[in-house]
Formats: structure tokens, C-alpha cells, sequence
């Protein structure tokens, strides 16, 4: 009986025990307060930017909105509410954000890309290039490529073809087989009559081509076309056109094929 006793006893305890462990209140310390609203102010900066991808820029805005009114200093918030007056035409509002964003955290190179696409849209060209030109060369930027890309750009916008082309060969050494930057590489290095180096480029974006990883432009077919008369590669220069009149028949391009060929016809 006394056995069965301390059993019992012993079942009570380990019982109440339980139960007092359930019934723990967490108390709330200052510190658990600031990661949970650390944690908040980044999940809701995500999810705007995921309804920005979307199109949805009245829940994006709702979400932003609600991120700032908990931390208006979080950085990443503020680079996110920019695109999303970028992508409603408010550039001065957008570049606000930007530079907001960039000034609570000087490191957020992801910030300045996004002020240099902002000026490059704006054409101010020569700013453009400073923002831009940070972003490209900081080594650990993971888009760094496409911030060499959009550099090339400002400078062919403004004139400078030298540093365009140099901008897309930083932009290639990063990423070999940058779609844009091979047509656009090449094509300005066709205007300079560097046929040769264009010719390469081209070799290569043909080679993503070839394996379906891209398609044709009208715009690389045109140039494919020029390229290919030029090394007189005449099987090539038909294949090329006759995709161009099958599948871009109202282009630009097209018509200056047919042009080409006009004048071609006349020379003789």
C-alpha cells in the first residue's frame, strides 16, 4: 500500500508539473520587441515588392506603407516604395526614395542601380553614369553585369560609343552570354566597321540561339544579315532573311532588307 502511495504520488507531481510548464507566460523583453518588428517590417517590404511584380501596386502600396509606419528608416522599404512611384511615372518622388534609401544605408548598391535606371529613364544621362558606375563595380553586388549593361546604355544615349562598348565587355566578362549585351556589343561595334569583333559576339549569341535558349530579334536577324553579306556567307544571309520574312514581315528591318536589295539591284 505504501508502495503504491509514493506511485501515486509521484504521478501527481510529474502531472503538475506538466501543467505548470504549459502554463509559462513569455514575457516580452525589449529586445524580443525589436526583432519582432524588424522581422514585420521586412516581411511586409517583401510582400509589396512580390505585389509590385504582380501589377499590384494598390496592395504593394498598402504593404509598403505599412512597412515605413513601422520603421520609416529601413532602407530596403524605401528602395522598394521608389520602384513603385517609378513605375507610376513619379520620378521625383521615386527618385526621393531612392536616395533615402541610399542615404540610411550608403553600402545598398541595390539602391543606386535603381537611381541609375531612374536617370538613365530621365536621360540625365551624366548622373546616370556616376550611380550606375558604383553599382558595376562593386564586386559583391550580384547584379553587377546588368548595372554594367545599363551603364553602356547611358553612355551610347549620350554619345560617348567607346564607353558603351567597354561597358558591355565588363558586362560580358561577368556573364558570358548576356542576351542584350551580345546584340548590343556587337551592333555597335558593326557601326564602328569592327566587322570582325561584331562577327564574334554575334557567333556567340547565335550559339544561345542554336540551343533555345533566346530567339531572334528582327534587330539580330538584320544585323545577322549585314554581317553574314559582308564575310559573303551567302547561305547564311539567306537563312537569316527568310526567317526575318517569316517572322517579322512588317518589321523596320525588314523593309531595310528589301531596300538593300533594291539598291543591291540598281548597283549592278
Amino acid at each position: 500500500m505504501l508502495k503504491g502511495s509514493r506511485l501515486a504520488f509521484r504521478t501527481l507531481t510529474l502531472i503538475a508539473a506538466l501543467l505548470l510548464s504549459a502554463c509559462v507566460t513569455v514575457v516580452e523583453t525589449p529586445f524580443n520587441k525589436k526583432a519582432s518588428a524588424e522581422k514585420a517590417v521586412e516581411n511586409y517590404t517583401q510582400l509589396g515588392l512580390g505585389y509590385l511584380r504582380q501589377g499590384r501596386n494598390d496592395l504593394a502600396r498598402q504593404r509598403l506603407r505599412k512597412a515605413l509606419s513601422i520603421d520609416d528608416d529601413y532602407a530596403p522599404a524605401n528602395d522598394a516604395m521608389g520602384l513603385l512611384w517609378q513605375s507610376e511615372g513619379e520620378a521625383e518622388l521615386a527618385e526621393e526614395a531612392f536616395s533615402k534609401a541610399i542615404s540610411l544605408d550608403g553600402d545598398f548598391t541595390l539602391a543606386k542601380h535603381h537611381l541609375g535606371r531612374l536617370y538613365l529613364q530621365t536621360s540625365r544621362f551624366e548622373e546616370a553614369q556616376e550611380v550606375l558606375n558604383e553599382a558595376a563595380t562593386d564586386p559583391y553586388y550580384e547584379n553587377r553585369a546588368n548595372a554594367y549593361a545599363d551603364l553602356a546604355m547611358s553612355y551610347y544615349r549620350s554619345g560617348a560609343t567607346e564607353q558603351a562598348i567597354q561597358s558591355y565587355r565588363e558586362a560580358l566578362r561577368i556573364t558570358p552570354y548576356n542576351v542584350d549585351a551580345l546584340v548590343n556589343i556587337s551592333t555597335l561595334l558593326f557601326e564602328a566597321q569592327q566587322y570582325a569583333e561584331s562577327q564574334k559576339y554575334f557567333d556567340r549569341f547565335e550559339r544561345l540561339v542554336s540551343r533555345e535558349q533566346t530567339r531572334h530579334s528582327a534587330h539580330s536577324l538584320w544585323l545577322g544579315i549585314k554581317l553574314a553579306t559582308i564575310s559573303q556567307d551567302t547561305r547564311h544571309t539567306v537563312e537569316l532573311a527568310t526567317q526575318l520574312k517569316q517572322h517579322f514581315p512588317d518589321s523596320r528591318e525588314y523593309k531595310l532588307y528589301q531596300q538593300s536589295l533594291s539598291d543591291s539591284a540598281a548597283g549592278r
